[in-house]
């Protein structure tokens, strides 16, 4: 078994593409116009198209090997029907965004070939709105869309990164990392999965490692296993020394790799990491508490819906300097950078909405569209929450806004299932919440306006039928409109001023509500602006196509399509203009946070992890589609990867930690020193290395 199959190298497709709005059937021959994959949501498009094909040529690597594996197409977040080709041949077919689609190439493709892959997408409407080609009312259709809002429209694209990876048949999945705080205990669980023919006699073996150091060894777990069955093992270790993640005063952003090892015998047969946080939170009678620090809540129930690690990085910060303590991504899974951005710089989060369409109960739906619906955010949520259970920044599932019973319930029921580490909420309404919905959720999360509120705190207080547990208000509208001057505070509703003064004295976990920041809407209208900051003419720029994550304005065209968005609150990028330029909603939004806290918020992460960008030219000249490979030196928690340069032969790294790593193209290699810079600094790509490889020497060079 080769080495880059243990250690499940991949291959990055991200780039430009080609795109044509057109239907079903064969692909049309004109039309075709560049698009960077992945890309935005077009939803919030007046006419998005309801059907498109996208393609773009696929290379193998040349010293791939899948004996004892397979390869992997993975196709990140396509709406909402996907159809794929490869070489004009039918390979696969997928319903939802919010769903996994992985494509087996094994007996397809082979090491140095190169192939066309096609992938013909529809809206979820009609005959590809579910798997079973039945008709569903709109009503259905819709709850079974991922859309924003009810306004915006049902459209098409692909939303998240696309792989090329090696996956051998020996492997472990769904790692699941617990850490107690309380307890001071490490605890592991793994699936074991052996695809083989043959039956697995051996073991899993545990370290966690931090900027390739060892910080703690666990014990192995054996494993007997037939072929093709399925085992799961848990390891449970002390572990007194732990930093505790968090920013102050509940931790520090600091992240460890879990490596695991499965051996047959004394055959290595998959190397697997998983970054984690160690921390804990929990509910104390009516208390919420991270690492044993009560909790203090106040931000807006949303961001914009924008996943792209630039910007995030400095939107992070420019909210944390506003005193804004927690993000919600409200009505809309994010993109795994997210995340991992949160988790990087210590950003507390609300993991909200990730499996209900619209966010709401569908109403209306005969009971067997119902059930099918259900039936299909179940499915959703399952994959979701293994997806993403080991990113410390998330602190609460707040699975849905809805408060039915019937409907909560079972979500409720399959969080509690897979992931009850975390303060599990739903909308509580004490007039709708039946003994189960009660029991389920861990805090008591509110939402309406201030009669209701006050309403709902009264009788969860009144020592009644509603057992002790903390209370937080999670989305409120407390301003009387959208907009006011820059170089005034917020105007409040009549009651919002005496209860923000009140609200620490009376134990509430904080306060969410929306105006801070923008929310994306159809026709790009700003019904929700951002008012913690005003709107910036920025001219959008990136130094290479290739890379993670979807771009706002990819190309620079400068318009609101482009952008997705109605306005542009934040600079990451041109150093012409200043990065924000803050209101006094900013101002008067850090006062009342250290009224409440007694403290400012923070401080996050000063460094961002490394950036390296890699120029690959032959004979003076660049290098389009080079295939660029990364490995580690110095024992950092990362598996080799590769990136498809673009047009340009530009490969854009992200990389874990500082450190040695060796860059690869062909013969071709170099080593540089990955260094990590500072998160606050000039609109700009200052902070990425650069780095140029010649394919007509020995070794590359890094540029100074």
């Amino acid at each position: 078994m080769s080495d880059l199959l243990v250690q499940g190298c991949r291959l990055l497709l991200n780039g430009e593409w080609l795109f044509v709005a057109a239907p079903d059937g064969v692909p049309p021959a004109e039309g075709w116009q560049r698009v960077r994959v992945p890309h935005r949501s077009r939803e919030f498009e007046a006419a998005p198209p309801d059907s498109g094909w996208y393609r773009t040529q696929v290379q193998v690597p040349a010293d791939w090997q899948w004996t004892g594996g397979r390869i992997i197409l993975e196709l990140g977040r396509v709406r909402h029907y996907g159809r794929a080709y490869l070489d004009g041949q039918v390979i696969g077919e997928h319903h939802h965004l919010r769903r996994a689609w992985r494509l087996d190439l094994s007996g397809r493709v082979r090491p140095g070939g190169t192939y066309e892959l096609a992938v013909y997408t529809h809206n979820c409407s009609g005959q590809y709105a579910h798997p079973q080609g039945i008709s569903l009312s709109e009503e259905a259709e819709r709850a079974l869309d991922t859309r924003f809002w009810y306004t915006s429209a049902p459209t098409i694209g692909i939303e998240d990164d696309v792989w090329l990876e090696l996956e051998p048949a020996l492997r472990l999945e769904e790692v699941y990392v617990v850490s107690s705080v309380r307890k001071q205990i490490l605890t592991v669980e793994a699936t074991v999965c052996n695809e083989s023919s043959r039956p697995l006699a051996g073991q899993v073996r545990w370290q966690v490692l931090r900027e390739g150091r060892r910080e703690l060894e666990l014990p192995a777990c054996p494993v007997q296993e037939a072929a093709g069955e399925k085992v799961k093992v848990r390891v449970e270790v002390p572990w007194a020394d732990a930093i505790c993640w968090g920013q102050p005063p509940y931790g520090q952003p600091v992240l460890y790799h879990l490596e695991g090892t499965l051996w047959d015998g004394e055959a290595c047969c998959h190397h697997s990491l998983t970054r984690f946080g160690f921390r804990e939170v929990w509910a104390e009678g009516d208390r919420l508490l991270l690492n044993g620090v009560q909790l203090v809540l106040w931000g807006d129930h949303t961001v914009p819906y924008v996943y792209e690690r630039q910007w995030l990085t400095r939107k992070f910060a420019a909210l944390a300097a506003a005193n804004i303590s927690i993000v919600e991504h409200h009505r809309y899974d994010p993109p795994p950078v997210f995340y991992e951005v949160a988790d990087e710089m210590g950003v507390l989060v609300v993991g909200a909405n990730f499996c209900v369409g619209t966010g709401q109960v569908p109403s209306g739906l005969e009971v067997a569209e119902m059930e099918l619906v259900l039936e299909n955010h179940l499915a959703v949520a399952d994959e979701w929450l293994r997806r993403r259970r080991n990113h410390p920044c998330i602190l609460f599932w707040d699975i849905t806004d809805a408060r039915e019973p019937a409907y909560c319930v079972p979500l409720l029921r399959k969080v509690k299932e897979l992931d009850p580490t975390r303060i599990a909420e739903v909308t509580f309404d004490p007039g709708t919440a039946n003994a189960e919905l009660v029991e389920l959720i861990d805090c008591y999360r509110l939402f309406s306006g201030l009669e209701q509120i006050e309403a709902s705190i009264q009788a969860v207080h009144s020592g009644g039928r509603f057992p002790l547990k903390p209370v937080r208000v999670g989305e409120a509208g407390i301003f009387s409109q959208p907009h006011w001057p820059a170089d005034q505070e917020p105007p409040l509703l009549e009651g919002w001023g005496d209860f923000l003064a009140r609200l620490p004295g009376r134990n509430l976990h904080g306060l969410q509500t929306f105006y801070l920041v923008d929310m994306d809407y159809r026709d790009f209208s700003d019904q929700v602006p951002g008012t913690l900051d005003e709107s910036l003419q920025v001219q959008v720029s990136w130094p290479a196509q290739s890379g993670r994550d979807a771009r706002i304005d990819p190309f620079g065209e400068g318009t609101q399509a482009a952008w997705g968005k109605a306005n542009l609150y934040l600079n990451w990028c041109d150093p012409s203009q200043p990065l924000i330029r803050p209101t006094a909603t900013q101002a008067w939004s850090r006062e009342l946070f250290r009224r409440w806290a007694g403290r400012d918020v923070g401080p996050l992460a000063r460094e961002r992890v490394p950036e390296v960008i890699v120029q690959v030219e032959e004979d003076g000249r660049p290098v389009a589609g080079a295939q660029v490979f990364v490995e580690v030196l110095e024992g950092q928690g990362m598996a080799p990867f590769g990136v498809r340069a673009d047009q340009q032969g530009v490969s854009w790294f992200v990389l874990p930690e500082p450190g040695r790593y060796l860059f690869r193209c062909g013969a071709a290699s170099v080593e540089i020193v990955a260094r990590a810079h500072p998160v606050e600094a000039p609109p700009g790509y200052g902070h990425v290395q650069r780095v140029r490889l010649e394919l007509d020497a020995v070794r590359g060079e890094a540029a100074p």
